[in-house]
């Protein structure tokens, strides 16, 4: 059997090590709980959303109200509340949105939105007139946002202002200069 020298045994003798030690990396069992020095974490596995606790903001005010256009909504005005947008440590967008009809009905909402699954959820009401919410008892489970629906102004929030892809757009500060800054500002007049 001839001997390999040089340069090419070098090289072999790298490859060699390179899948020892890549190989010494791998483990095929999971690590127990609260043990993960014998695994790594994987970025990319799907954690378990746990979400964080929602406190119902004060009522909107007109002067705190920030407009945004929703395609194919003609019939209503949309706005958010600037004072009701926060960033949970869930990374939850929660906000208050305004939606008044032409003849001046105003639907209000409380609302938390998931950038990462593209989801939302009401937590709250509020019914025209009143100046308290009204719990959403019952529609405790996050709704896919569509966005071929007409008014669907929480995906436009989502992927216009508070959603950077899979992610929050940043802290509320940012969202809130956002809307401003790029929101059309007309009214409709009375």
């Amino acid at each position: 059997m001839k001997r390999i020298t040089g340069p090419a045994a070098r090289a072999g003798l790298l490859l060699v090590a390179a899948c020892l030690m890549l190989g010494g990396c791998k483990t095929n069992s999971k690590p127990s709980e609260g043990d993960q020095s014998s695994g790594f974490l994987n970025p990319f596995e799907d954690r378990p959303f746990s979400e964080g606790e929602t406190v119902l903001p004060a009522p909107p005010q007109d002067a705190d109200l920030i407009p945004f256009s929703v395609n194919d909504s003609g019939n209503f005005d949309f706005a958010v509340d600037a004072k009701s947008v926060s960033v949970g440590a869930d990374n939850v967008v929660r906000y208050t949105v305004v939606i008044t009809s032409k003849s001046g009905a105003r639907n209000v909402s409380y609302e938390g939105m998931r950038c990462d699954a593209f989801e939302r959820k009401v937590y709250a009401t509020m019914p025209t007139g009143s100046k308290d919410w009204v719990s959403n008892r019952g529609m405790d489970d996050w709704q896919r946002m569509m966005t071929r629906q007409r008014n669907s102004y929480a995906s436009t929030l989502a992927t216009d202002y508070f959603c950077d892809g899979r992610t929050v757009a940043g802290k509320p500060e940012k969202l809130i200069r956002d809307l401003r800054a790029y929101a059309p500002t007309f009214r409709r007049s009375p």
